[in-house]
Formats: C-alpha cells, structure tokens, sequence
C-alpha cells in the first residue's frame, strides 16, 4: 500500500461511523423503552454521542475526499433515524405532549418523500444553511430534553418545533418555485 494516498486508504472511514450510527440506535430505543423518564441520562448520553459522530462523519468524508452515494443517502437516513426515536422518546417519557415531538417528525417524513418524489421528476432540492440550522437546533433541544427537566430545555425544544415549521414552509416554497420552472422548460 506505499504510496496510497490517505484518502483511499481511508476513505471507508466515513460510511463505517455512519453504519455505526445506525447500529447504536437499538441502544438507544433499549434506553428508552427500560428507562422510567420523564429524562435518561443514558438515553441523552447514548443520543448525544450517535448525533456528535454525524458531524464526524461528514467532516471526515469532506476531508478525506470520501464523499460517496451511500454516504449521502445513509447520513441523512441516520439523522433522521436518530431524531425520530429521540422524539418518540420524548412522547414515550411524556416529556412533551405528541404535537410538539409529532410536528418535527412530520416535517421529516414529508421532506424526505418530497426530496425523493422531486428528484425522480428532475428536481433537486439542497439541504440550505437554515435547514441545517434547524436540524441542529432540534438534534440539541431533543438531547437536552432527554437529559434534563428544566424550562429553558422546553424553551429551546419549542423554538426548534417552531423553526422546524419555518424552514419547512422555505422548503415548500422553494420546491414549488423548482416545480413550476421545470414545468415551463
């Protein structure tokens, strides 16, 4: 392997921590399903840690030069996996009642389908800055959540619900404008 640059030697780093990802999620749902609520510290810890390797991973792919296919499929199906079992975590612990958790679950369901429909007609939509913005407020708020019982955690975990809807109507807005340009063409 002598003169294999870094990035092929380990380009299959990236993929790994994301299969990881996927993998400690059984964990987390054990978590959730034994622990009493309304928070878990191991739940919170278990989430905490899946979520930090998803900013590891896209860093190492960038880095190494190992942006792949899978990667952009596999990520963001893991983030999406690992907020949908926090969010049923906090219905489950009775930590919010189920519209809060359920409009944020909702959004991703129906962005998902929308991204894949679109992109199966020619459209393609990008995950915008305030997308990621919002993800990453919801990933903290549900974290937080599952750890502590305070009220500037609810605060935060309501101002993500309420992101969350913005940036899914800029998303709706956006793909309809993608729509109707496509259409015209």
């Amino acid at each position: 392997m002598e003169g294999t640059p870094r990035t092929t030697r380990l380009g299959w780093l990236p993929n790994a921590i994301t299969i990881l990802r996927l993998a400690g999620l059984p964990i987390l749902v054990w978590f959730l399903v034994v622990d009493d609520g309304p928070t878990s510290t191991r739940a919170a810890i278990c989430f905490g840690a899946i979520g930090a390797t998803d900013f590891i991973d896209g860093r190492l792919a960038r880095h190494l030069g190992a942006e792949s296919k899978f990667g952009r499929i596999a990520d963001p199906f893991a983030d999406r996996m690992l907020m949908a079992v926090g969010l049923v975590g906090l219905i489950t612990f009775d930590r919010y009642p189920w519209p809060g958790p359920t409009v944020v679950l909702a959004r991703d369901v129906i962005a998902i389908v929308a991204f894949v429909l679109l992109a199966g007609r020619g459209v393609v939509l990008h995950v915008d800055m305030a997308g990621k913005i919002s993800s990453t407020l919801a990933m903290f708020a549900v974290g937080f959540a599952l750890l502590l019982d305070a009220r500037w955690v609810d605060v935060l975990f309501w101002i993500a619900v309420a992101v969350s809807v913005v940036t899914f109507v800029n998303y709706a807005r956006v793909a309809a404008r993608k729509v109707r340009v496509s259409g015209s063409t």
